[in-house]
């Protein structure tokens, strides 16, 4: 059996149950597997796994303290017949050693920290950078096997094939996301950015400001931004609130330009091609903005969280640039469109398949 454990929640957004339910979804098409098993800390994600048709086990911890949880886990796991992949920047070399004792162990890890499993994948564009990084590390923390680079990258299964995006003429929709949740308001402070350039204004064009299902700001937001027929004949950029987005691939693509925070939203924005501005909140998102912006010719805003006046501005003006130039984002639709091929997560549930069919002594 393949368990997953992932939480997702206001404080750490739902970048993690995302990506593992893109890997149960192609995990559960295996006819040698499953349907694979979440484990969460808190009821926080449940409805979202179940929505999506899996089964979730609530452990009712702290998904801050992830060694709590071990006795629970015990439990759970067949030592020779399962295994878990983990998804947590809450778990720490002491928990995967003991939960090794358990159950044959993947995890996912994205900062360049080795990490005593059987399987670690690091899916970013950035990461066979760190391979030495990796393998360097101390005896007992060296993963038994590495997967490194954006070839694992558990896109959603909407982003999963091509893509019939063109670049048009005019700028006129313009998105911005900061993923499952916002922890500084971002959303508003760009808005508000691009709302007072009077080019921009000049132009005409829609925002659309993407509220997450963990956004604790989504009413302050909503109010912040009435409903379209609200804001009057006068409103010079029109501003629409999203809330409850199910079909992000379709807003993704009717988008000339999407403002993102770094994350997986990056990677399913690029496969769709279309011309990105993205900008961070975290050192956890750090390298994957920088690396974009190093790989293309995407910019890289900086960090939210040190300077947001800073880069709302930098997001300005760089949208000022796509509005003026097609030429710019017609070369970052033929650059994005080949950082990532959707094959990811059928590749990522075939290697957690091969980790099942281990034979363990």
């Amino acid at each position: 059996m393949l368990y997953i454990r992932a939480d997702g929640n206001t404080e750490i957004g739902m970048g993690h149950v995302m990506r593992c339910l893109s890997v149960a979804e192609a995990a559960a098409e295996l006819d040698c597997l499953q349907p694979p098993v979440f484990v969460t800390a808190d009821a926080g994600c449940r409805a979202m796994i179940e929505d999506r048709g899996f089964r979730a086990i609530v452990l009712n911890t702290d998904f801050r303290d992830m060694m709590s949880e071990l006795p629970q886990l015990a439990q759970l796991f067949d030592r020779k017949s399962d295994v878990l992949l983990v998804d947590s920047y809450q778990a720490g070399a002491e928990y995967y050693r003991a939960l090794r004792r358990l159950v044959k162990v993947a995890c996912f890890e994205d900062m360049g920290e080795a990490c005593p499993v059987d399987l670690l994948i690091n899916y970013n564009i950035y990461a066979p950078q760190l391979a030495q990084t990796y393998k360097g590390a101390p005896a007992d923390c060296v993963p038994a096997k590495i997967l490194l680079g954006a070839a694992y990258m558990p896109l959603r299964k909407a982003f999963q094939e091509p893509a019939a995006y063109q670049v048009r003429d005019k700028v006129t929709d313009v998105m911005i996301t900061t993923g499952g949740s916002d922890p500084y308001f971002a959303t508003a402070a760009i808005a508000d950015a691009l709302c007072a350039d009077k080019m921009i204004a000049e132009q005409g064009i829609h925002l659309h400001l993407v509220s997450g299902p963990f956004n604790q700001f989504a009413d302050a937001l909503r109010h912040r931004y009435p409903r379209q027929a609200d804001q009057g004949e006068t409103a010079a950029v029109r501003v629409t609130v999203h809330e409850c987005v199910a079909d992000m691939r379709s807003l993704i693509l009717q988008s000339d330009v999407v403002i993102s925070a770094a994350g997986s939203t990056i990677y399913e924005v690029s496969s769709a091609g279309v011309p990105m501005i993205v900008f961070y909140f975290a050192e956890n998102q750090r390298q994957g903005a920088e690396a974009v912006a190093r790989l293309t010719g995407i910019v890289n805003a900086g960090c939210f969280f040190v300077d947001g006046a800073g880069v709302a501005e930098n997001i300005r003006k760089t949208l000022r640039r796509c509005i003026q130039d097609k030429a710019y984002r017609e070369r970052l639709w033929e650059q994005e469109r080949v950082l990532v091929d959707g094959k990811g997560a059928r590749r990522t549930a075939g290697q957690l398949a091969g980790l099942l069919r281990v034979e363990v002594g």
